[in-house]
């Protein structure tokens, strides 16, 4: 795919900035947490790749956030950090990172394109990554 047809593509598809919101039980108690849809289709996968449900991915993030950080912010952060700790080189070339094509910015050949075809593959990361256990992440993990 050329830098400009991506550009387009990330274009129909603009960022949806609304919150949310969804009930989760969290150690046992009914609690309800505003995010943005990107962050609860974030959640969601992760849930998915980790086979467990949201409620217990909740109650992880809570058990290990600091006392002062909101449950919010800290299921953002571990959405981040999940997905970051997932990412390969490999797998941000693929996708066209780096030179302007997600954000529009397309700088072309002469700014350090990518080869043909790198940017139109798409996907990537590293599957192995993406399947360790939720115990890999630490109390330091979430703010």
């Amino acid at each position: 795919m050329e830098n400009s047809a991506l550009a387009q593509s990330t274009l129909k598809n603009p960022i949806r900035s609304t919150l949310v919101s969804h009930n989760v039980v969290v150690s046992g108690h009914r609690t309800s947490v505003r995010l943005e849809p990107e962050m609860w289709d974030g959640l969601r996968e992760i849930c998915r790749r980790e086979r467990a449900n949201m409620h217990h991915i909740c109650t992880t993030v809570f058990l290990q956030k600091l006392e002062e950080t909101s449950l919010t912010a800290a299921i953002r952060v571990f959405i981040m950090r999940y997905f970051r700790q997932a990412s390969t080189e490999d797998g941000h070339n693929k996708a066209g990172h780096g030179y302007g094509l997600t954000l529009g910015l397309g700088m072309g050949a002469s700014h350090g394109a990518p080869a043909a075809g790198v940017a139109a593959s798409g996907g990537g990361g590293n599957a192995a990554a993406l399947r360790k256990p939720l115990a890999g992440l630490t109390k330091t993990s979430f703010y």
